[in-house]
C-alpha cells in the first residue's frame, strides 16, 4: 500500500510539473494573459458550467484590450485570442491561408455527419466551397422561398391559436420550433408539421443533438473540440448512433426515393442529390457536369447536417431576440411594421421574395439583434502553417488555436457608443458599410463565412412579418428583463425562455 501511495503521488507530481511546463509556452514567446489553473488552464469555470463556453475568451479581451493578442490555454492546449480587429483581419481574411482549419473533429468512417463544408479544411473544403456556392445565389434562394414562406404562415397560424385562446407564447420555443420545421422542409425534403406536432421524431433528434443533456456526450464533445488529431485517432462517436442512425437513415431513404421516381424538388437536398450525380444545376434547370469530384452518400447526409447547423440555431435565436427587442421598444416596433405595410402595399399585400428584400429597415432591425447576440460568441481558427504575426518576433505554430471574440468586439463602446442599447441606426446601409471587416461578425469573415447568410435573414424575417401585420408584440411578466442567459449553451439562449403577449392591431384589447 504504501508503495502504491508513493507511485501514485509521484504521478500526481509528474503530471502536475508536466502541466507547469506547459503553462510556460506564451511566456517564454513573451506574449502577456490570465494565470492559468493546474488542469483546467483558463477553462476552469466554463467547464463547470458556471461560465458560458466563449466566456473566458471575453473575459480576456476586457481585461487585456491594451493588448492586440493575449496567450490562453484550453486544459494544457495554446489558445491566441486576438483582440486587435486589423489583426483578425489579417488572420481571417488576407493571411487565410495560414488559418484554413475550424480546429474542430472534421469526421470519418465512424461519424459520417461529422464530414461537412463547416469542418472540413484543405483541398477538401476549397472544392465543396466552390461547388456548393451556386446553392445561395438569389436565383436558388428564389426557387426555395415558396417553402420558406409556406412554414412561416404555419407560424402565424401558431400565433392565431394562443392568441384566441388568450395565453401568451413563448417565441424561444415558438422560433426554434418554426426555424426547424424550415430546416426539415428545405434541407431534408419532408413535412414535419413541428410547430404542432412537438413529439415528431425529427424534432426530438434534432434537438437531442443540439441540446446536449449527458454528461458523457458533453464530455465527448469538448474532446472532440480540444484534440480533434487523437479523437480521430481513437475513432469515437461525436454523435450518439440514436441521432446519427435517425438523420442518415432519413436522408438515404429520401434520396432513394427521389432517385427511383426521377422525382425532383426545389430545396437543398436536391442540389446535394445533384452533386452526387455529378452535375450543378441552376434556377433555370440547366446542367453543368462534375468531374474529379467524389461526393458520397456520406456527403449527402452530412451536408444536410450542415444545413442543420448553420441554418438552425443563428436564424431561430436572431428571431426570438429581435421579437424580445421588438416588445422592448415600441416606437421601433411601430417603425418595423410601417415599413412592412408600405413595401407589401406595392406587392398586393404579398410577402414574395423580392417584396422582404426590400425591407431595409428590418433588415438592420436583425443586424443590430446579432451584434447583441451573436450565435457564437467567438470566432475560433486553427494555424495550418508557421504564421509569423505583423511587427512581431512570436510566431503561432502550427496547430495552435486562434480565438476573436465577437461578442466583446460587438459590445465594445469604442466601436458601438452606448452598447447595450438597442439602435438599429447603427446599421443603416451607409454606416454599415463603413464598419471595419471585423468589427460584426455574426457569420463569421473571409473565405470560411457562413455561404446561407441571405437564407438565415429570410427565415429570420419571415415569421416577424407575419405576425408584425396582424399583432403587436408585449413584453410578458414571465420574460426576465434584461434576460438572462443560460450558460449551459455553446450559443445564446434565453434562461426561461423569451414570453410574449399579443395585442390584435384592429382592437386594442390585451389578451
Amino acid at each position: 500500500m504504501a508503495v502504491f501511495l508513493i507511485l501514485f503521488a509521484t504521478s500526481i507530481f509528474l503530471i502536475y510539473v508536466w502541466f507547469q511546463y506547459k503553462f510556460t509556452y506564451w511566456s517564454k514567446k513573451g506574449v502577456d494573459g490570465p494565470k492559468p489553473v493546474f488542469l483546467y488552464g483558463n477553462i476552469r469555470d466554463a467547464l463547470r458550467r458556471k461560465d458560458h463556453f466563449f466566456q473566458p475568451y471575453c473575459d480576456s479581451y476586457i481585461k487585456f484590450k491594451h493588448l492586440p493578442y493575449v496567450g490562453m490555454y484550453s486544459f494544457y492546449r495554446p489558445v491566441l485570442c486576438v483582440n486587435d480587429l486589423d489583426l483578425a483581419k489579417r488572420i481571417l481574411i488576407v493571411d487565410f491561408e495560414h488559418f484554413q482549419s475550424r480546429g474542430i473533429y472534421s469526421g470519418g468512417p465512424n461519424d459520417p455527419l461529422a464530414e461537412n463544408l463547416f469542418n472540413i479544411s484543405g483541398k477538401a473544403w476549397k472544392q465543396l466551397r466552390v461547388k456548393m456556392s451556386p446553392t445561395f445565389t438569389s436565383g436558388k434562394l428564389r426557387t426555395m422561398y415558396p417553402f420558406v414562406e409556406s412554414v412561416a404562415s404555419k407560424a402565424l397560424s401558431y400565433a392565431d391559436l394562443y392568441y384566441s385562446k388568450g395565453k401568451p407564447i413563448d417565441f424561444s420555443e415558438f422560433y426554434d420550433r418554426y426555424a426547424m420545421e424550415i430546416i426539415a422542409n428545405v434541407g431534408f425534403g419532408v413535412e414535419c408539421n413541428i410547430l404542432t406536432n412537438p413529439q415528431s421524431e425529427f424534432d426530438c433528434c434534432a434537438r437531442e443533438y443540439f441540446e446536449i443533456k449527458s454528461l458523457y456526450w458533453s464530455i465527448i464533445r469538448a474532446f472532440a473540440f480540444i484534440a480533434p488529431d487523437l479523437f480521430s485517432k481513437l475513432r469515437i462517436r461525436r454523435i450518439s448512433p440514436k441521432v446519427e442512425n435517425f438523420f442518415y437513415g432519413l436522408v438515404k431513404e429520401t434520396v432513394s426515393y427521389r432517385q427511383k421516381n426521377n422525382y425532383k424538388r426545389n430545396d437543398f437536398l436536391q442540389t446535394l442529390i445533384d452533386l452526387m450525380n455529378g452535375q450543378i444545376v441552376n434556377e433555370n434547370g440547366d446542367i453543368k457536369r462534375v468531374h474529379d469530384f467524389p461526393f458520397s452518400m456520406n456527403s449527402v447526409a452530412a451536408n444536410a447536417m450542415l444545413y442543420m447547423l448553420a441554418g438552425y440555431e443563428t436564424s431561430a435565436k436572431t428571431g426570438q431576440f429581435a421579437a424580445y427587442q421588438l416588445a422592448l421598444n415600441p416606437h421601433i416596433q411601430t417603425k418595423v411594421r410601417d415599413e412592412i405595410d408600405r413595401v407589401l402595399a406595392k406587392y398586393d399585400g404579398q410577402c414574395t421574395y423580392e417584396a422582404q428584400n426590400e425591407m431595409v429597415y428590418l433588415n438592420m432591425v436583425l443586424d443590430e439583434t446579432m451584434r447583441l447576440y451573436p450565435a457564437l460568441r467567438a470566432i475560433f481558427r486553427r494555424c495550418n502553417k508557421p504564421y509569423k504575426l505583423p511587427n512581431s518576433d512570436v510566431v503561432i505554430e502550427e496547430g495552435t488555436l486562434v480565438f476573436v471574440p465577437i461578442q466583446e468586439i460587438h459590445m465594445d463602446p469604442e466601436l458601438y457608443p452606448e452598447p447595450k442599447k438597442f439602435d438599429p441606426e447603427r446599421f443603416a446601409p451607409e454606416k454599415k458599410a463603413k464598419l471595419h471587416p471585423c468589427q460584426w461578425m455574426p457569420f463569421g469573415e473571409g473565405p470560411r463565412k457562413c455561404l446561407g447568410v441571405r437564407q438565415g435573414y429570410i427565415q429570420s424575417k419571415l415569421a416577424l412579418i407575419k405576425i408584425l401585420q396582424k399583432y403587436e408584440l408585449l413584453i410578458d411578466e414571465r420574460t426576465s428583463v434584461p434576460l438572462k442567459l443560460k450558460t449551459s449553451c455553446l450559443v445564446w439562449a434565453a434562461e426561461g425562455g423569451v414570453w410574449l403577449k399579443l395585442r390584435e392591431l384592429n382592437n386594442n384589447n390585451d389578451k
